[in-house]
């Protein structure tokens, strides 16, 4: 075989063996969604302005589908009636986040509002956060450091 068949051959083969291979581990429990291609799954899909890129799938797929970011499965749900659902009634099984490792080399995962799972430590957290960080006491009295900052800025 020459050196031009086979840098024909091979192609098709690969190609052939992952179209075969993957049509058949497509999970049947995922929203219907475009078939991700390999390594970057669907992110050629999203242009510059990703909503309406999600805006133009979601007439196709329907407004509850899956996309392959990367190596990422994601849930785009882009329909007020299924988002109500899902944030009401189905908000605990949907509320884990998925931990980077550099949130856990340092053990943020355990102490940070945005990485732990809801419950007792997450709502006292949140509590604080809002008291403390947020109220409109704290928000005022750093308005004036805002100013200032941008004033030396300038």
């Amino acid at each position: 075989m020459d050196n031009a068949t086979f840098f024909l051959v091979i192609p098709f083969l690969l190609t052939f063996i992952y179209v075969f291979t993957t049509s058949s581990r497509r999970n049947p429990r995922l929203p219907p969604g475009p078939y991700p291609f390999p390594i970057i799954g669907n992110l050629l899909l999203l242009t510059n302005k990703p909503h309406r890129s999600l805006a133009a799938l979601s007439k196709r797929y329907g407004p509850l589908m899956s996309l392959k970011l990367g190596s990422r499965t994601t849930i785009v749900v882009s329909s007020p009636d299924i988002a109500q659902e899902f944030f009401q009634k189905h908000d605990q099984s949907f509320s884990s986040r998925s931990i980077p490792e550099t949130a856990r080399v340092m053990d943020h995962h355990k102490y940070s509002v945005a990485w732990l799972p809801a419950g007792d430590e997450w709502r006292k957290l949140r509590r604080i956060t809002k008291e403390c960080l947020f109220s409109g006491h704290c928000l005022d009295g750093s308005q004036q450091l805002i100013i200032i900052l941008s004033m030396s800025h300038q």
